[in-house]
């Protein structure tokens, strides 16, 4: 049996032809014993390393919050307003680079460019620390989100080069994971560095030095310790790296088009669902953006505790969030199922928000456990969200185009989330927006999945003719990727 490259096109003369056999490994009797090693190599390689750097970006992200706590405020002399508008600026950045870091990511060395990404943010990071007023603080934090932008969408975009639509989300949910293990470090770093005495820096300068500074270091092992894509990783034998190429186009079907092309990511804009997963990630950012950057103050409001302790007590709901996270990756994976993991941790965000909502303030456990709820909630469906556009974007550059324009646009949502918890320290207003927009994605998300459900169905009907005049109506196999008659949509 013969073995065609994905792309249908002639191999990647860069490529070594010893390397890779001509001859299928797929279906050979020892294929499931090279699947298991394989699997076991890629875990290692990358699952650790990435989830480490994304545990320090969400850090370098997120740790404003604390800074808050630690005399940033009062340190540079800005009002809540401006503070609010620290917060927000990050997104403009963010939103603006992450499509074209995606594609500079599609067309060059994945590897080498998250790691200049990670190298350029923490420098900024780091440099946050000698910010002495308003202005200063806001061209960090644009900075640091023009340099952030292309590495949550070029993480999960560089997971699909190398993981089956199955075994993808438990990988993103261990991968994400850390963002809430970052929130539950953060809490007890700030604590620890609450305790550095500050005669020589304040608290929230210390902070920004401490959390920023691995990540420059990092950024240069990653360099050279991330592979580039299956067919030159060198860390895996010949016959692994035949099966992996095999292994992802037999998976991806249809929709195996490796080829870059214009049309091919003009063709993502005229996508409906791109609109709707646009939407969903919209309201998700809107939630997790504003419990993250602002619950350190929630917490705060909730009893009569100093800042440091309030900094310590925003560690368990994260530690809780980290665990919920791998586990609605791992079932989600499990059930090869998205949406209702989706709606599961929906409902507990809103019945979490309520409680913040309703219940009198002195009932200090009540708002705490609630607060744990929302945390949970708003991070452990991301795994099963990213997961669902992943999967359901077919070829190459369809999917790198969708998933950067999905995080950007969708980021947005980072802005409101920075400005909507402006009635301390109760933040009932700010809480009951976050709940209504809970409320959307979960009516957006059954919507998706009905109209997901039934487009797999009606191709399921389609006569041969009609499959023809569908691949004829989008431009043909190179254009129509997951659109292809012959696809089914992960649910």
């Amino acid at each position: 049996m013969t073995y065609v490259l994905p792309s249908q096109q002639p191999p990647d003369t860069s490529m070594d032809t010893k390397e890779i056999n001509l001859v299928s490994i797929l279906h050979r009797p020892d294929a499931d014993d090279i699947k298991s090693t394989l699997l076991r190599k890629l875990d290692i390689r990358l699952i650790p390393l990435l989830s480490v750097l994304y545990l320090l970006c969400f850090l370098d992200r997120s740790n404003i919050g604390n800074a808050k706590l630690g005399g940033l405020e009062q340190d540079l002399h800005m009002d809540h307003f401006q503070y609010q508008w620290s917060l927000s600026i990050f997104f403009a950045g963010y939103i603006i680079f992450q499509v074209p870091s995606n594609i500079i990511m599609r067309r060059w060395r994945p590897a080498f460019w998250l790691s200049f990404l990670m190298l350029s943010w923490g420098i900024v990071a780091t440099a946050m620390a000698a910010c002495s007023n308003f202005a200063g603080l806001m061209v960090c934090r644009l900075l640091l989100g023009c340099f952030e932008a292309g590495f949550f969408p070029g993480v999960i975009y560089m997971l699909s080069l190398w993981y089956t639509r199955q075994e993808y989300g438990r990988r993103v949910g261990l991968f994400f994971s850390f963002g809430s293990l970052a929130g539950a470090f953060g809490g007890i770093l700030a604590y620890g560095i609450s305790q550095i005495p500050t005669h020589t820096l304040a608290t929230w300068q210390w902070l920004f030095i401490i959390e920023g500074s691995p990540s420059i270091l990092i950024a240069v092992f990653a360099a050279w310790y991330l592979p580039d894509k299956p067919e030159k990783a060198k860390f895996l034998t010949s016959d692994e790296r035949q099966l992996e190429v095999e292994r992802l186009a037999e998976d991806a079907g249809v929709s195996k088009d490796q080829s870059f092309s214009w049309g091919q990511a003009a063709s993502v804009y005229q996508d409906w669902k791109l609109y709707v997963y646009i939407f969903i990630y919209l309201m998700g950012a809107i939630m997790i953006h504003g419990v993250t950057l602002f619950l350190p103050s929630i917490v705060a409001g909730m009893g009569e505790w100093t800042n440091a302790q309030a900094q310590l007590l925003t560690t368990p709901p994260y530690i809780l969030a980290f665990i919920a996270t791998i586990a609605v990756g791992r079932s989600s994976d499990h059930f090869f199922e998205r949406a209702w993991h989706m709606v599961g941790c929906d409902l507990l965000g809103i019945l979490g928000f309520l409680l913040l909502v309703l219940v009198p303030q002195h009932l200090v456990a009540v708002h705490y456990v609630a607060a744990c709820m929302v945390v949970i909630a708003v991070y452990a469906s991301v795994p099963a969200k990213v997961a669902w556009f992943t999967n359901n974007f077919g070829g190459l550059t369809r999917r790198a185009i969708a998933s950067a324009t999905i995080v950007s646009v969708g980021l947005v949502g980072g802005i409101f989330g920075g400005q909507i918890y402006y009635d301390g320290p109760e933040y009932k207003n700010g809480n009951t927006i976050v709940c209504a927009c809970t409320a959307a994605q979960l009516t957006a998300v059954l919507f998706l999945r009905f109209r997901l459900a039934r487009e797999n169905k009606r191709r399921s009907q389609l006569s041969e003719h009609e499959k023809e005049l569908e691949l004829a109506k989008y431009g043909g196999p190179t254009l129509i990727g997951d659109r292809h008659p012959d696809y089914r949509y992960v649910l």
